[in-house]
């Protein structure tokens, strides 16, 4: 390493100095590397590029056509929704029992006593649910997959059971705050 250090002290003018680079050279290398390369085969014709642009075009239009054409005429014929719906929910044997859970559990908090405007975000998010419900309801004579069908209809009973629980702690918790305020001594 001495030598190196050496080398470097003595020559250390010279590597500080910046060497300018010949700009004419340097192009003329590129130019030279540039013009031994053989070129790229271009189109001969851009009536070709049109042609083939229109066809492309035409061919798209057509395709979008005929699919939409297709998904017209397979529109599913109007069901009654009265007649489909009771073989749909029948086809749901569990449904009477989240029915009975839902209806014990607004029994259990006097659901139709209870103020709203206390509560209205949970009464809120129970109105929408109940929204979705009465969509999927109407939806419900052109769903194929009975097996889903039964799923949503199991997560809305769940969801709606969910929401009434929460609605009772909140019941029991202000319950308990107001207690706790009627009993301090003033």
């Amino acid at each position: 390493m001495d030598f190196l250090e050496k080398r470097i002290k003595e020559h250390r003018g010279e590597f500080d100095e910046i060497e300018r680079v010949d700009e004419g050279l340097l192009w003329q290398n590129i130019q030279a590397d540039l013009g031994n390369t053989t070129p790229v085969k271009r189109l001969q014709s851009s009536r070709f590029l049109q042609i083939y642009a229109v066809a492309a075009t035409v061919a798209l239009l057509m395709m979008a056509s005929l699919f939409f054409y297709q998904n017209q005429n397979a529109a599913p014929a109007v069901v009654d929704v009265e007649m489909e719906m009771p073989q749909k929910f029948l086809d749901f044997p569990e449904e009477e029992n989240y029915q009975q859970l839902v209806a014990d559990k607004k029994e259990e908090i006097d659901f139709d006593e209870i103020n709203q405007a206390k509560y209205k975000d949970i009464f809120h998010e129970l109105d929408l649910l109940e929204n979705v419900h009465d969509e999927f309801k109407e939806d419900l004579p052109i769903l194929s997959d009975e097996e889903k069908a039964i799923q949503v209809l199991q997560k809305y009973y769940e969801r709606k059971i969910r929401i009434l629980e929460r609605l009772s702690k909140e019941i029991e918790k202000k319950s308990r705050n107001e207690k706790r305020i009627n009993e301090r001594p003033m």
